[in-house]
């Protein structure tokens, strides 16, 4: 029924007249009666009840009945359809509503209102509708339905009540979302200060936010892991169920963490530190967990490196490095219109005062060492006047009188262009502040240990180059003594001396000449290490050519030379080493039909090598390493003449550049010795 037709029914009965032909009210006294009288009925059965629902015989109208005025009977019938309206319109909008809106298992409760709501509007209208037909029997059966739904909606009221008063109240809800919105700037400052991996997870165990560092430690970059569960992220990790233990803990509110756990992950092996500790709701309850982590792998690595060298001082400030404290952080605000502070458990702990108890500004200020207390008060007052953050390290003085070092951030909250809270973090940076004051009074103390050391060396050079000139001067002037008066004797006596004489002066001429060899060997040898300079390019090229023409011109090898590539190096010290490698190659092949010498070189890699190959008596490689002894010989003075110094002179000038010597050979088959440099090295050589 729509309003229209609602509106023509009203006229309808408005049309109709006051009363019967005959008057149907007879006045006894004070008291109007009906004047239709009806014999009285006996009971009738269901289904003669409802056979005549609409029987309208046995009653008189209600305008017959009593002694109505028009101004009375309207008022009623006005009323009555007025709240039949107002019922009506209540339904409707109910079934619009269901129809927008999908309500689930609520859309069969929302009916049963429709339903009572409906019922209770109808019987209004047939109180209305009596005043001309007299329908008893149908309002009579319409109000027994109407009470029959009543009390459906009443039970199913006192189910649904309670559950209803579990919703929260816009109020509420608005305090939860301004809860979360403090959740989130205060975790948006872990994110940017927290120094190793940080994670926010809800009551869930589901992730709500993660820092960088996180993406980064467990290999997630391009992933978004929010609202996805712990295990659904890790489902590899075999931790012995350690860290789902923790987590769990943590949501009793208790703090589990490690300094050192071994972690298979992604089928590697891991080290880190860990942490987890409850983060509460403003009512004190859990609201999550708080999940800190620091992959100390290389830190591992790099200790068990320094145990091995035995370096105990550097090694008790690297595990101090290594195994500090996961990071203790607490967070703060202090709320500026109402002058209150508040802080988490972990700053009351770092604090080490009882958890709970009241703190002020200037209680709070007090705990900083004298040193520190106008530091952080100015910082404060910047943050405050001119909305400047503040990341400061400060010594702090502990309830229980311990001192520390810690951290303290703060940052301005704006609303309105005027700070009105500051928040922040706090952490103990005890262990870490102290290693590193450690390791800088160590440096110094090496720094000292190299100056006494260069200090030394050179006292050892000048020692050097002493005897450097006593074995040039003091030594060949007995030497040339020798070798001359030997020579003398044979040229002058020889046909007085005996051949035997005459055999043991030539013996002793070679020994003096050999000596004289040596001792210019040893010479070189210690040249090697005096020599300074930078690193240059060298045309290999070049100075190969020049020593071939220079000094090998009038030998029987046939030397080929093929296109040799450049090296950084110091140029007299690489022409030394190529023009000994080549000696020993003519030497050494010298009593073969057609000896022959080649020489290559090519780039490798990060190497330049270069060959240098014979076709002469070769050695067993065996005996390669025994080479680049000093004096050390595989013939003897009869077959080769040497004085055992040239390759260990070669080694020596290949390890000052960085280089690498090593030969290949084999008895009776040559012998091929290989010279690598490296393509890329610092300007200064090692010093040998």
């Amino acid at each position: 029924m729509n309003l229209n037709a609602i509106i023509t029914f009203l006229f309808f009965l408005a049309a109709l007249p006051l009363g019967a032909t005959e008057d149907p009210i007879s006045i006894q006294g004070d008291i109007a009666t009906c004047a239709i009288q009806q014999p009285s009925q006996a009971s009738i059965s269901i289904g003669q009840y409802f056979g005549g629902l609409l029987d309208t015989s046995r009653w008189p109208a209600r305008w017959t009945c009593g002694d109505w005025n028009e101004t009375e009977g309207w008022v009623y019938i006005i009323s009555d359809i007025t709240i039949f309206l107002s019922y009506f319109s209540i339904p409707i909008m109910l079934l619009w509503y269901v129809r927008e809106k999908p309500l689930g298992h609520l859309r069969w409760i929302v009916l049963l209102f429709v339903a009572f709501i409906g019922l209770c509007g109808i019987t209004h209208l047939l109180d209305a509708t009596l005043f001309w037909e007299p329908v008893y029997r149908l309002s009579g059966f319409t109000k027994l339905l109407t009470g029959l739904v009543s009390m459906a909606t009443a039970v199913v009221l006192g189910f649904v009540i309670p559950s209803a008063l579990k919703f929260k109240s816009p109020k509420e809800m608005q305090e939860e979302i301004n809860e979360r919105r403090k959740l989130q700037e205060i975790f948006e400052i872990f994110v940017k200060y927290s120094p190793g991996a940080t994670a926010m997870l809800d009551s869930d165990l589901e992730f709500m936010m993660v820092n960088d560092n996180w993406y980064r430690d467990y290999k997630l970059e391009g992933a978004d892991i929010t609202g996805l569960s712990f295990n659904a992220v890790f489902p590899n990790v075999d931790t012995d169920d350690k860290w789902t233990n923790a987590l769990t803990a943590a949501l009793t509110g208790q703090v589990t963490e490690s300094e050192r756990a071994e972690l298979k992950y992604n089928g590697e092996t891991i080290y880190l530190k860990w942490r987890t500790q409850p983060w509460r709701l403003s009512n004190g309850n859990v609201g999550g967990v708080f999940l800190f982590t620091e992959i100390i792998t290389e830190n591992v690595r790099l200790e068990k490196e320094l145990f091995q060298k035995n370096k105990q001082a550097q090694k008790q400030a690297q595990t101090m490095l290594s195994m500090s404290e996961v990071a203790q952080i607490g967070t703060w605000e202090f709320d500026l219109i109402n002058n209150t502070i508040e802080w988490s458990d972990v700053v009351y702990d770092i604090h080490e005062i009882e958890r709970g108890e009241n703190i002020d500004l200037t209680k709070g200020i007090n705990f900083y060492h004298n040193d520190f207390r106008n530091i952080i008060t100015k910082a404060l007052d910047n943050a405050i006047q001119h909305h400047e953050p503040y990341d400061l390290e400060l010594t702090l003085i502990t309830a229980k009188q311990n001192v520390i070092w810690v951290r303290a951030i703060g940052q301005p909250v704006v609303k309105n262009g005027k700070v009105i809270a500051l928040r922040g973090l706090f952490q103990n940076i005890d262990t870490k502040k102290k290693a590193e004051l450690i390791l800088a009074n160590m440096n110094v103390l090496l720094e000292k240990k190299v100056v006494q050391r260069t200090s030394e060396l050179e006292n050892v050079n000048r020692e050097l180059e002493a005897f450097t000139y006593t074995v040039s001067h003091d030594l060949r002037a007995p030497l040339r003594a020798i070798n001359s008066f030997s020579e003398a004797l044979i040229e002058d006596y020889g046909e007085l001396i005996p051949e035997n004489g005459v055999r043991y002066l030539s013996r002793i001429t070679r020994n003096s000449v050999k000596m004289g060899q040596l001792i210019d060997d040893l010479l070189e040898y210690s040249r090697v290490t005096r020599i300074t300079g930078g690193y240059e390019t060298i045309n290999v090229q070049k100075i190969v050519s020049e020593i071939v023409e220079d000094t090998f011109t009038n030998s029987s090898s046939h030397i080929k030379i093929k296109p040799l590539p450049s090296v950084q190096g110091i140029q007299s010290l690489v022409r030394q080493v190529f023009q000994n490698i080549i000696s020993n190659a003519i030497k050494y092949s010298n009593n073969e039909d057609q000896p022959t010498i080649v020489l290559e070189g090519q780039t490798m890699g990060n190497e330049v090598v270069f060959s240098i190959s014979d076709n002469g008596v070769g050695f067993d490689t065996k005996y390669s390493e025994k080479l680049y002894g000093m004096f050390e010989r595989l013939h003897t003075d009869d077959q080769f003449e040497g004085t055992g110094v040239g390759l260990a002179l070669c080694k020596k000038i290949m390890d000052r550049h960085h280089g690498r010597i090593w030969a290949v050979s084999s008895e009776g088959k040559g012998s091929t010795f290989y010279l690598a440099f490296p393509v890329n090295v610092s300007d200064k050589p090692t010093e040998v």
